[in-house]
């Protein structure tokens, strides 16, 4: 087995996990304190960008610097929790054609998410679109597997690719038999989860040809029991049009699946949304305010989402959520409520006797889009802090009642304070899209203070929104997402639904090395660590799959 160390690089404190990491392809042991829980087996996957400096001779200065924290090429790592309770790692690059490519030319082809070049000027960027030296990337279907950038979430054995020519068959018992990684865009990446390698790139109309829009969610929506995965596709144009889908497993079908468009959207406007809600009877599609301008004519000239989004916030438009039926489709209602911008969601569930209840992480305006360029993270200070997002409850009311034409009015029960402040939140993994208590999330108690990216998890009490929430911290640690694994045997309600573990990988930005922290999910109690000899790059979002 090779050893994992960390090269110098010139970056202080936490802004190490902003630097690009060391690849290790072969696992390596990690040294492990405390006693992992005799239960806790499996793997932990997670994903994110691993490199943002590519040495580059093209370059005048020798490097192409990517510019945006979402730009970062692709790195996953796992990290498998064996059954002596030992700690093996590993992490595989998962954009090295791309990486290639931007190494020869000395530009980043094609579109990114952030700005790559701000100082250049808007004649200059068009001109540039004609510049022989910036190449335009294959279509994902038409190039190596690694000549694509999807670094944001990871599905285990999402439907629809289960006898993919690409798929091998040795993959163990112990692990899911591949791997999709998903982004903002309509690209997927599936990945071999042994060794992490990409094994074939493709997008959603492959899988059904009406699947033709350029934006999708990150976070898709699954439903454990059937297996169906939801998401939308939004196609911009003169009438952006949003399809809401379902992949569903079809044993009986030629291709082993089938895909249902529920509902198409044409009355919302073309917006950036990271995710979308789901509930056992609904799919909600929730448009905040994140909108492209020109409906997104202006992504082919800005080579970039970020300044294709229009920027001054607009305190008129709504918030608006589209009620789907997510078993026979249809669209059952449209809600409305005042702007804000968002991330993430927490959960939805129904209640009631025809309610919907929603809980976002929502932030006043979009302004923290600007905020995740690589030089403001970097570099934060009390002058330029990082924002949180704020837990808030929506309730829709009698979502199947007719309410005339318009959007009704959707209920905010609460909002939490900054104190309580969320991201990259997680529940029990049970317990998505169904009545729920706890939610577990990066936390700052105070963004002026402390100058990283985030100083503690959080475990909220979303059925006491006026208690003290539980937290976890040690003086110069970051977090990065928090993932609940409950105990085998063990019911996911009432008392029990606490009752397992929090895994999180924590940056400490004194020796700038990290570690994978296990903590004891009720008390939010460190128990056991397994210590690296690198740092783990900030990345994204990750997954567990136990033994």
């Amino acid at each position: 087995m090779s050893s994992l160390t960390s090269k110098p690089l010139q970056a202080s404190g936490c802004a190490i996990g902003f630097e690009n990491a060391v690849e290790q392809l072969e696992p390596i042991a990690l040294r492990v304190k405390g006693e992992i829980p005799p239960w806790l087996r499996g793997n932990l996957y997670r994903t994110g960008p691993g490199t943002f400096r590519v040495p580059s001779t093209a370059s005048p200065t020798g490097s192409v610097d990517l510019t945006h924290w979402f730009d970062g090429l692709g790195m996953t790592h796992r990290f498998e929790i064996t059954t002596s309770g030992s700690v093996m790692y590993r992490n595989h690059s998962t954009a090295d054609g791309l990486r290639k490519r931007i190494e020869k030319s000395g530009v980043v082809p094609g579109v990114t998410f952030g700005d790559q070049d701000p100082c250049e000027t808007i004649f200059s960027k068009f001109f540039t679109m004609f510049r022989p030296k910036v190449e335009t990337p294959p279509k994902p279907i038409e190039g190596a597997p690694d000549d694509v950038n999807i670094q944001v979430t990871l599905t285990p054995d999402m439907p629809g690719f289960a006898s993919h020519h690409s798929i091998p068959s040795s993959a163990t018992k112990a692990t899911p038999r591949y791997l999709v990684a998903k982004s903002d865009n309509d690209t997927l990446q599936i990945l071999d989860p042994e060794t992490l390698k990409p094994l074939h790139a493709t997008t959603y109309a492959e899988l059904d040809p009406r699947l033709d829009g350029q934006i999708s969610a990150a976070h898709s929506c699954r439903d454990k029991t059937t297996d169906e995965f939801y998401n939308f596709s939004l196609k911009m144009g003169g009438r952006p049009v949003y399809k809401v889908f379902r992949v569903r497993p079809n044993a009986s079908s030629e291709k082993g699946f089938d895909v249902d468009v529920l509902a198409e959207i044409n009355d919302a406007p073309a917006a950036y949304l990271h995710s979308f809600v789901m509930t056992e009877k609904y799919v909600v599609l929730c448009v905040w305010q994140a909108d492209f301008k020109y409906f997104g004519a202006t992504i082919p000239l800005n080579r970039n989402i970020a300044s294709s989004l229009e920027k001054k916030w607009n305190p008129n438009r709504s918030t608006l959520f589209y009620v789907i039926d997510r078993h026979s489709g249809g669209l059952v209602s449209k809600f409305k409520s005042a702007p804000f911008f968002c991330f993430h969601a927490i959960n939805a569930y129904d209640s009631g006797s025809d309610d919907i209840t929603i809980d976002l992480s929502v932030y006043d305006d979009h302004s923290v889009i600007d905020l995740l360029y690589l030089e403001n993270l970097r570099n934060l200070s009390a002058e330029k802090p990082m924002k949180m997002g704020r837990a808030r409850r929506f309730v829709l009311e009698k979502v199947s009642t007719p309410g005339g034409k318009g959007s009704r009015e959707a209920t905010i029960s609460f909002t939490l304070p900054q104190s309580s402040s969320v991201e990259l939140p997680t529940v029990h993994p049970a317990l998505y899209h169904k009545p729920y208590r706890f939610a577990y999330g990066m936390n700052k108690l105070d963004p002026k203070t402390h100058h990283t990216f985030a100083d503690r998890l959080i475990k909220l009490d979303m059925s006491q929104p006026e208690s003290e929430p539980r937290t976890w911290s040690v003086p110069g640690y970051t977090p990065g997402e928090p993932i609940f694994v409950p105990r085998p045997g063990t019911t996911s309600l009432g008392d029990a639904e606490d009752d397992g573990v929090v895994l999180s990988l924590v940056l400490d930005g004194e020796t700038q090395k990290s570690m994978l922290v296990v903590l004891d999910a009720k008390e939010m109690k460190e128990v056991a660590r397994a210590e690296m000899e690198t740092h783990f790059p900030f990345a994204f979002h990750g997954v567990f799959t136990p033994n």
